[in-house]
C-alpha cells in the first residue's frame, strides 16, 4: 500500500514496518475476541456462515488489512435443543481466525486459534516477511 499513513506520526518513531505490520494484526484478532466472543450461537450452519463474513468483512475495514478469514468450529457447539434456551455463546475455543496485514514494507499473518495442548486459545504471529517490490 503506497498510502500515506496519517496516524504514524503518534507512533514512536523507533517502530519498523515489521512491527507496526503485527501490531495492526494484533488490533484485530483482539477486536475479533473482545466483539464477538459471547454472541448467541447454534450448530446451524446457515446461521454459523453469515456470522464468520459479518465478522471477517466487518475486520476487513480496519487499516492494513489484506486478507481475513474466520471459520467457527461447529463441532466444538453443542448439540441444539428443543427449547428456546438450547443455544450457546460464542467462545474463543470456536474461532479459527487468519489475519494478514500489510504496512510499509512488510507483511504479516496473525493467527488466532484454540490450541489443545495448551487448553487456551492462542493468538500468535504465524509468519512476517518483507513485501516483495
Amino acid at each position: 500500500m503506497g498510502r500515506i499513513d496519517p496516524a504514524k506520526k503518534y507512533f514512536d518513531p523507533s517502530i519498523t514496518d515489521r512491527e507496526r505490520a503485527i501490531f495492526e494484526g494484533g488490533i484485530t484478532l483482539g477486536a475479533i475476541y473482545h466483539q464477538f466472543v459471547g454472541i448467541p450461537v447454534t450448530k446451524n450452519k446457515k446461521l454459523a456462515k453469515i456470522l464468520e463474513k459479518v465478522i471477517t468483512e466487518t475486520m476487513k475495514i480496519q487499516p492494513y488489512k489484506t486478507d481475513v478469514k474466520v471459520r467457527i468450529n461447529l463441532k466444538k457447539l453443542k448439540k441444539s435443543g428443543k427449547t428456546p434456551y438450547s443455544y450457546e455463546t460464542l467462545k474463543g475455543e470456536h474461532l479459527d481466525v487468519k489475519v494478514k496485514t500489510s504496512y510499509g514494507k512488510a507483511k504479516a499473518i496473525l493467527r488466532m486459534r484454540y490450541i489443545p495442548k495448551l487448553n487456551y486459545t492462542l493468538m500468535y504471529v504465524e509468519k512476517v516477511t518483507p513485501k516483495k517490490p
